[in-house]
């Protein structure tokens, strides 16, 4: 019988290439606007789709060796995600920030010896948390269930408790292919209350969707669960 550790320790070193990644495709669409223009093109399309032709140049050698179809979709996306980001998202100064983020990422992963000690790294340009802010429940970041959370959490939000979680109900339920063709429109809410999103942990959940899509809704629905559940307490 397999022992499961090299498979765990394997886990880190993937979440941390998965935080190079979506910081490598948030330098690349500051700095040419014509790449990121070429990656906002390809959302919600198919690898094989003409229109997202021109991601191949941008993405192929930034995907992880010998990754099958379904690991390159979710580059795909998070990629275009990224990149239909509003422009004042990638502003000039938002670089220093990122490249620091990402070393302490990958200290904390390496002196933890693993993805449930210690706090993880986000994907997300915001790497300063408050105390009000709650702990993430994902052994690697903030899942997408606690940003769709924190969205109607936050003061002066437009998002509403009943849209939220009319979104959060539907997306746990897509499958591999309703989860790539949902998502644009969930970000599209986040984004205007100005929440952060953990594109890591997001391109994380993407990948392992096919097997293990059970136990990631079920922890996006628990993350805004327990995150809204303090509209009540107050």
């Amino acid at each position: 019988m397999t022992s499961p550790a090299p498979e765990a320790s394997k886990r880190p070193r993937t979440r941390a290439s998965y935080i190079a990644f979506t910081l490598d495709i948030e330098r690349l669409c500051r700095r040419d606007s014509g790449a990121r223009a070429a990656l906002r093109a390809g959302l919600r399309r198919d690898l094989d789709h003409p229109r997202a032709r021109p991601m191949h140049r941008l993405l192929t050698t930034r995907l992880p060796e010998e990754c099958d179809d379904r690991t390159a979709q979710a580059h795909y996306t998070i990629a275009s995600l990224i990149a239909a980001q509003p422009r004042h998202a990638f502003a000039p100064g938002q670089e220093d920030d990122e490249d620091t983020e990402a070393e302490q990422g990958g200290q904390v992963l390496e002196e933890n010896g693993g993805p449930d000690g210690g706090t993880a790294a986000s994907g997300s340009t915001r790497s300063d948390t408050t105390p009000s802010d709650p702990p993430p429940y994902s052994p690697y970041g903030s899942s997408f269930g606690a940003t769709l959370g924190q969205a109607v959490m936050a003061k002066g939000a437009s998002m509403r408790m009943s849209a939220a979680e009319n979104r959060i109900n539907l997306l746990t339920r897509q499958s591999l292919r309703g989860i790539h063709l949902h998502l644009p429109a969930a970000v599209n809410q986040v984004r205007a209350t100005d929440s952060p999103i953990d594109w890591g942990q997001l391109l994380t959940d993407l990948v392992d969707w096919p097997y293990q899509s059970g136990r990631i809704g079920r922890r996006w629905l628990q993350d805004f669960y327990r995150i809204t559940a303090r509209a009540d307490q107050d």
